[in-house]
């Protein structure tokens, strides 16, 4: 068997992985005129809400884009999946919605069918595709092109498409005359700071190549990291079979997961510096630890990330699970569980 053989080979997932600062620099920089004219258009043309439709990644993508536009542009946006946006509609399609649909490939027939059905309702357009040539990228859609690859499972596409939505919520901020400075530099920053997430991967790696022990994950966020628990959740189940489950931070309580911890669980807390929810995530993981399950904390001190404005979190938050989805699925593929063909230079 050959990487070619294989679903999002774990090679090609950890290439992209490496490139990924400079394919969000090249987006960024790519997109940056066109994002702008978008950004003046929804003004114009009076738009007061966005909905954010995709699937697997694309719909995780979605989750933490929403608290970007609610900082930033100071416009009510959810996350909607494709299917059912395509096959249930939704109340507020029409003139004054804009309605994004996202996939890389281009390819899902269930985002071609959303993107119709927003058409037809007569709301403002945009697609997200890194393939030219598709009904995303056409006339009248308000086509967006990061470019980024996806011959691996989703990596840098997923955080390039991340980065221009944050992106458009900052022009549209800018256009609406709301302070913009701080998160602009924060974004004109981005590229470095991945590279930087990029070089402290090996306490990451130590991490991931335990996971197949445990009988299951559970990855708990709060705010915009909600939807990076859900990405980081499909990245283990798909990297190395694992029961990955994420959860908002009050839901997990909520639900009473803690009552169901056992020493073979791992809750995988989601708490980048200065979040909001930063009490309740640190009080998640110490009950995690009382019960006598296993706890770690991304952002943590044992898992640093650079200090941002909590929107932007999900980028470097995004790529740690990224790193720990390789090297679980290198542990798999080295034991000869669910992946057959390990990556190559992930793990130390």
């Amino acid at each position: 068997m050959t990487e070619a053989d294989t679903l999002m080979p774990l090679p090609a997932t950890a290439r992209e992985r490496a490139d990924t600062p400079t394919a969000v620099d090249r987006a960024l920089t790519r997109l940056a005129a066109p994002v702008r004219d978008l950004a003046a258009a929804l003004t114009t043309r009076g738009i007061g809400r966005l909905l954010v439709a995709g699937s697997g990644d694309s719909l995780s993508v979605g989750l933490m884009a929403t608290p970007a536009f609610a900082a930033y542009a100071g416009i009510p946006c959810q996350a909607v999946q494709a299917f059912e946006l395509a096959r249930y509609g939704h109340p507020d399609l029409g003139a004054h919605t804009a309605v994004a649909v996202i996939s890389s490939s281009g390819r899902p027939s269930p985002a071609h069918d959303a993107l119709a059905r927003a058409r037809e309702s007569g709301a403002l357009v945009i697609g997200i595709c890194d393939r030219e040539g598709t009904p995303f990228l056409a006339p009248p859609v308000w086509g967006l092109c990061p470019g980024a690859s996806k011959d691996g499972m989703p990596t840098q596409s997923t955080t390039a498409t991340l980065a221009v939505l944050i992106l458009l919520a900052l022009e549209w901020g800018e256009v609406l005359r709301r302070p913009m400075a701080g998160p602009r530099r924060e974004v004109a920053a981005l590229p470095a700071t991945l590279e930087r997430v990029l070089r402290s991967d090996t306490a990451i790696h130590a991490l991931g190549a335990t996971l197949a022990t445990r009988r299951h994950l559970h990855i708990v966020g709060a705010g915009p990291n909600t939807g990076t628990a859900r990405c980081i959740a499909d990245l283990l189940t798909a990297a190395a079979g694992l029961a990955a489950l994420p959860h908002a931070v009050e839901e997990f309580h909520h639900a009473l997961r803690l009552q169901a911890l056992t020493p073979t669980d791992l809750v995988l807390v989601l708490a980048p510096p200065g979040a909001r929810a930063a009490d309740h995530l640190a009080e998640t993981a110490a009950a995690a630890h009382a019960r006598g399950a296993a706890a770690a904390v991304l952002g943590g001190p044992d898992f640093p990330m650079p200090g941002m404005d909590e929107p932007m979190t999900p980028l470097p938050l995004l790529m740690q699970g990224q790193a720990l989805a390789l090297a679980a699925g290198d542990a798999a593929a080295r034991a000869g569980r669910f992946r057959m063909i390990a990556s190559t230079g992930t793990t130390r």
